[in-house]
């Protein structure tokens, strides 16, 4: 509002603006408080409520069982491979022993015909098939986890297909869910929605617009919070309809009304200057001219010489005039001259104070 405006109606403007988002506040608080003690639509959906359970479960114990085996297996292997570590290295020890005594003794029989080496070899003989057993043992054991890993991963794989074949009927469950949700909340927002653009419309000059204005704050955050969030998708498709839709109706109604505020400015240009002139507001009037704008025509005011004209070039509304009185120039719009204050002869309309 321009510095021209009375005080008090600054004021009240902005008491009406709080009253309106006051009233707007207690609207979404009451709209809140319906939609959570209506019925639930929507209900948690998982994919598990699609899978056949016998099987599912069946799955579950052989998967379980098999982890455990597997669990199992693998500390036997740990400790067979310890037993044969521990056999080789056994084996690696004495066998070094018995060539160092074969290369640093002097028999004076063959090696062949003494006792103590036919002990000796027996005993790395011993030693070795201890190894040779060891090792067949972890062998043993890597062959029975494998195949225990086989069985396991198999479980897994066929409980990986119970949820694949449960997946596309999850995704229509959902979708059927997201379209039920989004029909719910439509055919509560949108009589809202269709009532506060029917407010915008016809009710803008209304006494009791700020309560207007805050029933459209309303229904506009029931759209944008209570509806869109729950557009469902589809691929894109339902949303992207809707806002082509939306998109289209707010086109239309936007250049359906520069249409008719071309043509309403067509036919009051085609008026007499003094009732176009008188037809104008007065706040609506000063505030135009305090921007530079032309209150008839809206389109800028052009200046001579640093000096704005005392007409609209454009229209041809007269912008300002001299005082009878004194002669002093005055914005035409003025009930009184700024200099002496003689009343106006022009004597333009007063603006209805706005509600």
């Amino acid at each position: 509002m321009s510095k021209s405006a009375r005080r008090p109606q600054r004021v009240f403007s902005i008491v009406m603006w709080a009253l309106s988002i006051v009233f707007a506040g207690f609207l979404i608080g009451l709209g809140s408080l319906i939609i959570r003690d209506l019925p639930k639509v929507d209900q948690t959906i998982t994919v598990e409520h699609f899978i056949d359970q016998d099987a599912y479960n069946s799955a579950q114990i052989i998967e379980d069982r098999e982890r455990v085996k597997v669990s199992a297996l693998q500390r036997d292997l740990e400790d067979a491979e310890a037993a044969f570590a521990a056999a080789a290295n056994d084996y690696r020890s004495a066998k070094a022993s018995f060539d160092n005594w074969i290369a640093t003794r002097n028999a004076t029989q063959s090696n062949a015909q003494n006792p103590e080496v036919i002990a000796r070899t027996r005993a790395l003989e011993t030693l070795k098939a201890h190894e040779r057993t060891s090792l067949r043992e972890v062998e043993r054991i890597r062959a029975v986890q494998v195949t225990a890993e086989r069985a396991y991963l198999d479980v897994v794989k066929s409980r990986e297909d119970l949820y694949a074949a449960a997946t596309p009927q999850y995704r229509a469950a959902m979708r059927a869910q997201e379209l039920r949700v989004f029909v719910f909340r439509l055919a509560l927002t949108l009589p809202l929605l269709l009532l506060g653009g029917w407010m915008l419309m016809k009710k803008r000059e209304s006494a009791y617009w700020p309560l207007y204005r805050g029933f459209i704050i309303f229904a506009l955050f029931a759209f944008f919070v209570e509806l869109v969030p729950y557009l469902p998708s589809y691929g894109g498709y339902v949303r992207y309809g809707v806002g082509i839709i939306l998109v289209v109706a707010a086109g239309h109604f936007i250049i359906r009304g520069m249409r008719k505020y071309i043509a309403r400015k067509q036919i009051e240009e085609e008026r007499s200057e003094v009732e176009r002139r008188r037809s104008i507001g007065y706040e609506t009037a000063l505030k135009k001219i305090a921007a530079k704008t032309c209150s008839g025509c809206d389109r800028a005011i052009i200046s001579k010489d640093d000096v704005p004209t005392d007409f609209c070039v454009h229209c041809g509304i007269r912008l300002q005039c001299q005082c009878v009185n004194c002669g002093t120039r005055n914005i035409s719009f003025h009930k009184f001259c700024l200099s002496c204050g003689t009343p106006s002869a022009e004597q333009p309309m007063t603006e209805p104070v706005p509600g």
